[in-house]
């Protein structure tokens, strides 16, 4: 309003014109440093209207005989593909970032291998990788960073690709080479974790009592409070203490998978017996109660009722694409294959 009645509008003729957006934008929301144009009489340097640049659109008021009008256009824009390459140093955030990645894109990137790598273990120095993400271009010079669209990244001496596809049913998912879904039934890992502390061994010293014992399960070092996820679908079968394990929650998954959660500091809301959970909720927090020496996340898995090594198992994608959808995914794939091993460091193309 101030700013409208300093270069000469009415008190009265201020508040039409804001009521007159208020439909596409809420005025309160105005923040210091954000920008627009006043359109001035060229002569009598009056105010004729204003543009505004919201969500990718060009908000446009205007003055005319019956009062003000709005139009509210989107930006025009074209897509383009843009490539980005690097070497994993201390880790893969840190060399994303020097890459040119956002935080977001990076964490894109993990949840899109989050099946198959674990990004707190499985990079070493000097891992590649090489991603194409999607860019819009606008007609005002001004970019927006899409989605990613292909990625190529080496992790402890395997070789990962991921090509986002939409199948004929009009859903978008990530893909191997061979057309089958990156999703598989379980998770790489339940939680955001510092280090494995210690791994599934039938000969390990137990660290409070001090005799060698079989550990069959992992054990991953996090900070106190940490959330810890279901790695896989499944329904609660038991949520609370149980002796050494302190608080305790288990899972029961299909074809006789069973995963228990424990030393929790506490137990997730809504979490009981019977609940049915959902790849990737909390059920959890880290903490160290029953036996433990510090805040930690005691992880088993079990099948058919035997313990066995979680990190060692080879788990089944859900997907795989098939007939028209398998061709029209090949082309792509080898469309996007050749962008991830070009050696230009940026590619364009419009409406890729």
């Amino acid at each position: 309003m101030a700013v409208l009645t300093r270069f000469g509008l009415e008190r009265s003729e201020a508040h039409a014109m804001i009521e007159t957006v208020r439909p596409f934008v809420n005025p309160k929301r105005l923040r210091a440093g954000d920008r627009f144009h006043l359109i001035l009489h060229p002569e009598e340097k009056t105010v004729q209207g204003l543009e505004y640049t919201i969500d990718r659109s060009l908000l446009r008021v205007i003055s005319t005989s019956e009062g003000w009008a709005v139009e509210h256009n989107p930006i025009p824009f074209v897509q383009e593909t843009k490539v980005v390459r690097g070497n994993v140093a201390e880790n893969l955030y840190e060399s994303g970032i020097q890459a040119g990645l956002s935080p977001a894109q990076i964490l894109e990137l993990a949840a899109v291998f989050e099946f198959d790598i674990d990004f707190f273990s499985d990079f070493q120095r000097g891992d590649a990788f090489s991603l194409v993400f999607e860019q819009l271009r606008y007609e005002d010079g001004q970019t927006e960073a899409g989605g990613l669209l292909a990625a190529e990244v080496e992790a402890g001496g395997e070789r990962f690709h991921a090509f986002y596809f939409v199948a004929r049913d009009g859903q978008g998912s990530y893909y191997g080479s061979d057309g089958r879904s990156l999703r598989k039934a379980f998770l790489r890992a339940p939680l955001n974790y510092r280090r494995i502390s210690s791994a599934y061994s039938l000969t390990r010293r137990h660290p409070i009592f001090r005799t060698l014992r079989p550990h069959r399960a992992i054990d991953y070092a996090a900070p106190a409070g940490t959330p810890v996820v279901a790695i896989g679908s499944g329904r609660v079968v038991f949520a609370g203490w149980r002796g050494g394990y302190g608080k305790l929650v288990e899972v029961r998954h299909a074809n006789g998978y069973v995963t228990r959660y424990a030393h929790f500091s506490r137990i997730a809301p809504g979490i009981r017996k019977g609940k049915q959970v959902a790849q990737g909720d909390v059920v959890g927090y880290v903490g160290e109660t029953g036996h433990a020496t510090g805040p930690h996340l005691h992880f088993e898995m079990l099948r058919g009722g035997e313990k066995i090594n979680f990190l060692a198992l080879r788990i089944p994608r859900t997907e795989q694409l098939k007939g028209h959808d398998l061709q029209r995914f090949a082309k792509l794939r080898d469309e996007r294959l050749a962008l991830l091993e070009d050696t230009q460091p940026d590619v364009a193309k419009a409406n890729f």
